[in-house]
Protein backbone atom coordinates (compact mmCIF):
# COMPACT_ATOMS: atom_id res chain seq x y z
CA UNK A 1 0.00 0.00 0.00
CA UNK A 2 1.13 3.60 -1.15
CA UNK A 3 1.38 5.98 1.77
CA UNK A 4 0.40 9.44 0.76
CA UNK A 5 2.36 12.38 1.27
CA UNK A 6 1.49 14.50 4.30
CA UNK A 7 0.37 17.75 4.68
CA UNK A 8 2.16 20.66 6.39
CA UNK A 9 -0.19 23.06 8.59
CA UNK A 10 1.69 26.08 6.84
CA UNK A 11 0.29 25.25 3.27
CA UNK A 12 0.39 28.46 1.42
CA UNK A 13 4.09 30.97 1.07
CA UNK A 14 4.19 34.56 1.86
CA UNK A 15 2.55 35.62 -1.66
CA UNK A 16 -0.87 33.67 -0.59
CA UNK A 17 0.37 30.35 -3.16
CA UNK A 18 0.58 26.95 -2.41
CA UNK A 19 4.12 26.27 -1.61
CA UNK A 20 6.35 23.66 -3.59
CA UNK A 21 8.76 21.23 -3.21
CA UNK A 22 11.74 19.89 -5.15
CA UNK A 23 13.63 16.71 -4.65
CA UNK A 24 16.84 15.92 -5.52
CA UNK A 25 17.66 11.55 -5.76
CA UNK A 26 20.69 10.07 -5.83
CA UNK A 27 21.23 6.38 -7.00
CA UNK A 28 23.32 4.48 -9.07
CA UNK A 29 22.98 1.48 -11.54
CA UNK A 30 21.16 3.01 -14.87
CA UNK A 31 23.01 5.15 -17.21
CA UNK A 32 21.87 8.63 -18.23
CA UNK A 33 19.66 7.50 -21.10
CA UNK A 34 17.46 4.61 -19.15
CA UNK A 35 17.18 6.86 -16.25
CA UNK A 36 15.96 9.54 -18.75
CA UNK A 37 13.08 7.24 -20.51
CA UNK A 38 12.17 5.92 -16.45
CA UNK A 39 11.29 9.57 -15.78
CA UNK A 40 9.93 10.36 -19.36
CA UNK A 41 7.55 7.71 -19.17
CA UNK A 42 6.12 8.46 -15.92
CA UNK A 43 4.29 11.66 -18.08
CA UNK A 44 4.85 11.31 -21.74
CA UNK A 45 7.90 13.64 -20.80
CA UNK A 46 10.23 15.26 -23.48
CA UNK A 47 13.67 14.24 -23.13
CA UNK A 48 16.14 16.93 -23.82
CA UNK A 49 19.84 15.55 -23.72
CA UNK A 50 22.10 18.48 -22.89
CA UNK A 51 25.50 16.70 -22.57
CA UNK A 52 26.95 12.93 -21.96
CA UNK A 53 26.54 13.55 -18.26
CA UNK A 54 23.28 15.52 -18.18
CA UNK A 55 19.69 15.66 -19.59
CA UNK A 56 16.24 17.19 -18.98
CA UNK A 57 12.55 15.97 -19.43
CA UNK A 58 10.20 18.14 -20.08
CA UNK A 59 7.12 18.10 -17.79
CA UNK A 60 3.57 19.59 -18.97
CA UNK A 61 3.11 21.62 -16.17
CA UNK A 62 5.81 21.50 -13.41
CA UNK A 63 9.14 21.88 -15.78
CA UNK A 64 12.41 20.56 -15.88
CA UNK A 65 13.39 16.85 -13.93
CA UNK A 66 16.82 17.46 -14.87
CA UNK A 67 18.72 13.75 -14.78
CA UNK A 68 22.89 14.54 -14.62
CA UNK A 69 26.09 12.65 -12.97
CA UNK A 70 26.60 14.36 -9.87
CA UNK A 71 29.90 14.83 -10.65
CA UNK A 72 30.73 18.55 -11.22
CA UNK A 73 34.49 17.64 -13.03
CA UNK A 74 32.68 14.98 -15.23
CA UNK A 75 29.86 17.71 -15.71
CA UNK A 76 32.22 20.69 -17.19
CA UNK A 77 34.30 18.22 -19.04
CA UNK A 78 31.31 16.68 -21.44
CA UNK A 79 30.35 20.78 -21.84
CA UNK A 80 34.05 21.71 -23.05
CA UNK A 81 33.63 18.12 -25.18
CA UNK A 82 30.09 19.15 -26.57
CA UNK A 83 31.69 22.53 -27.71
CA UNK A 84 35.05 21.46 -29.15
CA UNK A 85 32.57 18.67 -30.98
CA UNK A 86 36.05 16.38 -30.86
CA UNK A 87 35.51 12.46 -31.54
CA UNK A 88 38.52 11.56 -29.43
CA UNK A 89 37.58 13.66 -26.51
CA UNK A 90 33.75 12.33 -26.48
CA UNK A 91 35.38 8.77 -26.38
CA UNK A 92 37.08 9.66 -23.27
CA UNK A 93 34.14 11.53 -21.67
CA UNK A 94 32.21 8.44 -22.24
CA UNK A 95 34.40 6.04 -20.71
CA UNK A 96 34.77 8.29 -18.14
CA UNK A 97 31.56 8.79 -17.28
CA UNK A 98 30.61 4.65 -17.77
CA UNK A 99 33.39 4.30 -14.89
CA UNK A 100 32.22 6.51 -12.71
CA UNK A 101 28.98 5.53 -12.91
CA UNK A 102 30.32 3.01 -10.72
CA UNK A 103 30.97 4.81 -7.31
CA UNK A 104 29.10 8.36 -8.45
CA UNK A 105 25.56 8.54 -8.60
CA UNK A 106 23.09 9.84 -11.11
CA UNK A 107 21.38 12.62 -9.53
CA UNK A 108 17.18 13.50 -10.20
CA UNK A 109 16.59 16.55 -9.59
CA UNK A 110 12.86 17.14 -10.06
CA UNK A 111 10.97 20.59 -10.31
CA UNK A 112 9.02 22.69 -8.00
CA UNK A 113 5.76 20.47 -7.07
CA UNK A 114 3.29 22.15 -5.10
CA UNK A 115 3.09 20.31 -1.62
CA UNK A 116 -0.35 19.09 -2.62
CA UNK A 117 0.56 17.52 -5.80
CA UNK A 118 3.38 15.35 -4.64
CA UNK A 119 1.37 12.08 -5.68
CA UNK A 120 2.80 12.60 -9.58
CA UNK A 121 6.22 12.00 -7.86
CA UNK A 122 5.27 8.12 -7.41
CA UNK A 123 5.11 6.88 -10.40
CA UNK A 124 8.41 8.35 -11.12
CA UNK A 125 10.15 6.84 -8.32
CA UNK A 126 8.36 3.47 -9.64
CA UNK A 127 9.79 3.65 -13.04
CA UNK A 128 13.52 4.42 -11.73
CA UNK A 129 12.82 1.38 -9.16
CA UNK A 130 11.38 -0.89 -12.35
CA UNK A 131 14.56 0.13 -14.52
CA UNK A 132 17.17 -1.23 -12.04
CA UNK A 133 17.79 1.88 -10.02
CA UNK A 134 20.32 1.11 -6.88
CA UNK A 135 20.30 3.19 -3.51
CA UNK A 136 21.92 3.31 -0.22
CA UNK A 137 21.31 -0.44 1.13
CA UNK A 138 23.07 -1.91 -1.95
CA UNK A 139 26.54 -1.49 -1.87
CA UNK A 140 29.01 0.14 1.25
CA UNK A 141 30.00 2.32 -0.67
CA UNK A 142 26.42 3.52 -1.96
CA UNK A 143 26.11 6.65 0.38
CA UNK A 144 23.19 7.95 -1.66
CA UNK A 145 19.93 10.16 -0.19
CA UNK A 146 17.34 12.35 -0.89
CA UNK A 147 17.69 16.08 -0.57
CA UNK A 148 13.69 17.74 0.58
CA UNK A 149 14.57 21.18 -0.95
CA UNK A 150 10.94 22.77 0.92
CA UNK A 151 9.77 26.09 -0.05
CA UNK A 152 9.27 28.40 3.94
CA UNK A 153 5.81 29.39 3.97
CA UNK A 154 7.36 33.05 5.09
CA UNK A 155 10.46 34.98 5.04
CA UNK A 156 10.77 36.77 7.91
CA UNK A 157 13.36 36.18 11.11
CA UNK A 158 10.17 34.96 13.17
CA UNK A 159 9.31 32.03 11.05
CA UNK A 160 12.56 30.99 10.20
CA UNK A 161 13.47 31.24 14.12
CA UNK A 162 10.59 28.59 14.71
CA UNK A 163 11.84 25.88 11.89
CA UNK A 164 15.16 26.13 13.03
CA UNK A 165 14.53 25.47 16.47
CA UNK A 166 11.65 22.73 15.23
CA UNK A 167 14.82 21.21 13.95
CA UNK A 168 17.09 21.29 16.50
CA UNK A 169 14.87 20.08 18.87
CA UNK A 170 14.40 17.15 16.47
CA UNK A 171 17.60 16.71 14.88
CA UNK A 172 18.92 13.27 16.62
CA UNK A 173 15.52 11.77 16.69
CA UNK A 174 14.87 12.76 12.82
CA UNK A 175 18.57 10.03 12.11
CA UNK A 176 16.53 7.58 13.86
CA UNK A 177 13.24 8.06 12.07
CA UNK A 178 15.27 7.96 8.44
CA UNK A 179 17.05 5.21 10.01
CA UNK A 180 19.95 6.66 8.47
CA UNK A 181 22.60 4.59 6.84
CA UNK A 182 25.77 4.12 9.33
CA UNK A 183 28.01 4.88 6.24
CA UNK A 184 26.20 8.18 5.13
CA UNK A 185 26.74 9.05 9.18
CA UNK A 186 30.00 8.69 8.85
CA UNK A 187 30.91 10.86 5.65
CA UNK A 188 30.69 14.69 6.70
CA UNK A 189 27.68 15.42 3.86
CA UNK A 190 25.09 15.76 6.73
CA UNK A 191 26.62 16.56 10.08
CA UNK A 192 24.27 17.72 12.49
CA UNK A 193 24.30 21.06 14.12
CA UNK A 194 27.20 21.50 16.90
CA UNK A 195 25.93 21.69 20.16
CA UNK A 196 26.74 24.90 20.72
CA UNK A 197 25.19 26.10 17.80
CA UNK A 198 22.20 24.54 19.23
CA UNK A 199 22.21 26.30 22.34
CA UNK A 200 22.06 29.49 20.67
CA UNK A 201 19.38 28.58 18.48
CA UNK A 202 17.21 27.24 21.10
CA UNK A 203 18.02 30.76 23.00
CA UNK A 204 16.04 33.10 19.86
CA UNK A 205 13.14 35.29 20.93
CA UNK A 206 10.93 36.68 18.39
CA UNK A 207 13.23 39.70 18.47
CA UNK A 208 16.11 38.00 17.32
CA UNK A 209 17.10 39.67 13.81
CA UNK A 210 17.78 38.31 10.67
CA UNK A 211 21.40 39.25 10.15
CA UNK A 212 22.20 37.79 13.87
CA UNK A 213 20.68 34.51 12.33
CA UNK A 214 22.33 34.57 9.56
CA UNK A 215 26.04 35.86 11.35
CA UNK A 216 25.36 32.67 13.75
CA UNK A 217 24.71 29.92 11.43
CA UNK A 218 27.87 31.08 9.07
CA UNK A 219 29.68 31.13 12.37
CA UNK A 220 29.19 27.97 13.59
CA UNK A 221 28.37 26.19 9.91
CA UNK A 222 30.41 27.79 7.35
CA UNK A 223 29.81 24.68 5.13
CA UNK A 224 26.83 22.95 2.76
CA UNK A 225 27.47 19.47 4.61
CA UNK A 226 24.85 19.92 7.34
CA UNK A 227 21.99 18.04 7.74
CA UNK A 228 19.28 20.90 7.11
CA UNK A 229 21.19 23.40 4.57
CA UNK A 230 20.40 26.48 5.44
CA UNK A 231 23.25 28.27 2.79
CA UNK A 232 21.24 28.32 -0.56
CA UNK A 233 18.06 30.42 1.80
CA UNK A 234 20.37 32.86 3.13
CA UNK A 235 22.47 33.39 0.20
CA UNK A 236 18.74 34.09 -1.11
CA UNK A 237 17.90 36.46 1.99
CA UNK A 238 21.48 38.22 1.77
CA UNK A 239 24.27 37.46 -1.13
CA UNK A 240 26.64 39.36 0.28
CA UNK A 241 26.79 38.23 3.73
CA UNK A 242 26.99 34.32 2.65
CA UNK A 243 29.98 34.98 0.13
CA UNK A 244 32.14 37.22 3.03
CA UNK A 245 32.28 33.81 4.04
CA UNK A 246 31.64 30.68 2.11
CA UNK A 247 32.82 31.05 -1.85
CA UNK A 248 31.14 28.08 -2.56
CA UNK A 249 29.99 27.32 -6.36
CA UNK A 250 27.23 24.96 -5.54
CA UNK A 251 25.65 26.63 -3.05
CA UNK A 252 22.39 28.06 -5.12
CA UNK A 253 20.21 30.73 -3.92
CA UNK A 254 16.93 29.59 -3.48
CA UNK A 255 14.22 30.26 -0.58
CA UNK A 256 13.90 26.44 0.19
CA UNK A 257 15.65 24.45 2.95
CA UNK A 258 18.17 22.28 1.98
CA UNK A 259 17.16 18.59 3.89
CA UNK A 260 19.04 16.18 3.52
CA UNK A 261 18.88 13.17 6.19
CA UNK A 262 16.84 10.87 4.60
CA UNK A 263 18.60 7.52 2.44
CA UNK A 264 17.87 6.85 -1.08
CA UNK A 265 16.73 3.42 -0.49
CA UNK A 266 14.99 3.28 -3.86
CA UNK A 267 16.61 -0.19 -4.68
CA UNK A 268 13.65 -1.32 -2.01
CA UNK A 269 10.01 -2.00 -3.76
CA UNK A 270 8.39 -0.83 -0.88
CA UNK A 271 10.53 2.27 -0.19
CA UNK A 272 8.79 5.24 -0.84
CA UNK A 273 9.39 9.08 -1.57
CA UNK A 274 6.75 10.02 0.71
CA UNK A 275 8.04 8.01 3.48
CA UNK A 276 11.21 10.85 3.70
CA UNK A 277 8.68 13.63 3.27
CA UNK A 278 6.51 12.64 6.14
CA UNK A 279 9.17 12.34 8.59
CA UNK A 280 10.12 15.74 7.67
CA UNK A 281 7.12 16.97 7.97
CA UNK A 282 6.98 16.73 12.19
CA UNK A 283 10.22 19.46 11.19
CA UNK A 284 6.75 21.52 9.37
CA UNK A 285 4.36 20.91 11.92
CA UNK A 286 5.94 21.43 15.25
CA UNK A 287 7.52 24.65 13.74
CA UNK A 288 3.95 25.69 13.13
CA UNK A 289 3.08 24.90 16.29
CA UNK A 290 3.80 27.50 19.10
CA UNK A 291 2.45 25.12 22.42
CA UNK A 292 4.59 22.32 21.65
CA UNK A 293 7.78 23.66 20.68
CA UNK A 294 8.00 25.51 23.64
CA UNK A 295 7.09 22.56 25.80
CA UNK A 296 10.01 20.53 23.38
CA UNK A 297 12.31 23.07 23.83
CA UNK A 298 12.50 23.91 27.37
CA UNK A 299 13.12 20.57 27.67
CA UNK A 300 15.93 19.87 25.15
CA UNK A 301 17.42 22.68 26.93
CA UNK A 302 16.94 21.47 30.34
CA UNK A 303 18.18 18.00 28.63
CA UNK A 304 21.73 19.82 26.74
CA UNK A 305 22.11 21.77 30.58
CA UNK A 306 22.78 18.15 32.21
CA UNK A 307 26.06 16.90 32.49
CA UNK A 308 25.39 13.71 32.37
CA UNK A 309 22.17 11.95 30.47
CA UNK A 310 21.65 8.65 31.03
CA UNK A 311 18.06 8.62 29.43
CA UNK A 312 16.93 8.87 25.97
CA UNK A 313 15.70 12.29 25.10
CA UNK A 314 12.45 12.32 26.47
CA UNK A 315 10.72 14.47 23.93
CA UNK A 316 11.30 12.05 21.21
CA UNK A 317 8.27 10.09 22.41
CA UNK A 318 6.02 13.09 21.11
CA UNK A 319 7.67 13.94 17.90
CA UNK A 320 7.39 10.30 17.12
CA UNK A 321 3.70 10.71 18.40
CA UNK A 322 3.33 13.51 15.92
CA UNK A 323 4.65 11.41 13.04
CA UNK A 324 2.55 8.75 14.03
CA UNK A 325 -0.54 10.92 13.66
CA UNK A 326 0.19 12.09 10.28
CA UNK A 327 0.22 8.90 9.21
CA UNK A 328 -3.24 8.26 10.46
CA UNK A 329 -4.45 10.98 9.00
Amino acid sequence: MRSKFAKPLWMLNERGETRCVGFELEFAGLDLKTAANAVASAFQGEILVDTQAECKVKHPQYGNFKIELDWLFAKNMARRSLQSQRPSEEAVISLMTNLARQVVPLEVVCPPVPVNQLDVLGQVVNNLQQAGALGTADSLIYAFGVHINAELPGLDPETLVAYMQAYCVAQYWLIKAHGVDPVRRLMPYIDLYPKRYVQKVLGYTTQTSMAQIIDDYLEDNPTRNRGMDLLPLFKHLDEARVLAVVEDELVNARPTFHYRLPNCEIEDPQWQLASSWNIWCVVEHLAADPVALKSLREQCVAYNNNLINLKEEPWHQELAQIHENLLSV
